[in-house]
């Protein structure tokens, strides 16, 4: 099995009922094994003040594991991509190609298939 690294759409999604994306959230993104990896940027898009969504991953940290690349190291992979790229994706890149085998779970399918690592979309798997 792949190291899970975990980008704001699918974490969103698995909280949020309403989210576009839940259903696949569920049956594809909640059986993955943990820990998942990824990073403070990635947080800060996900949850924001909302008490419910802040308990919700209260009761996710024990599946998390929070690591960080350099800043130096995220804004240059920005500088490549941009505009498209923001920290959150930079972090979840990196942390992908820091982790051989790792797979990216993301939502944001357009943007993730310019950045040439492995992910898994609500569109299906992809191999960078």
């Amino acid at each position: 099995m792949p190291t899970i690294i975990a980008d704001a759409g699918p974490l969103i999604a698995l909280i949020d009922a309403a989210d576009q994306h839940h259903g696949w959230a569920v049956q594809s993104v909640r059986p993955l094994p943990p820990p998942w990896i990824t990073c403070a940027a990635v947080l800060s898009e996900d949850f924001g003040n909302d008490a419910r969504a802040l308990g919700a991953l209260r009761r996710m940290v024990n599946a998390l594991r929070i690591e960080e690349p350099s800043v130096d190291s995220v804004l240059t992979l920005m500088e490549r991509y941009a505009p498209v790229m923001d920290y959150a994706d930079g972090c979840a890149v990196l942390l992908a190609k820091a982790h051989k085998g790792a797979v990216v779970v993301t939502t944001d399918h357009r943007d993730f298939s310019t950045y040439r690592v492995p992910f898994i979309s609500p569109k299906g798997e992809f191999h960078g």
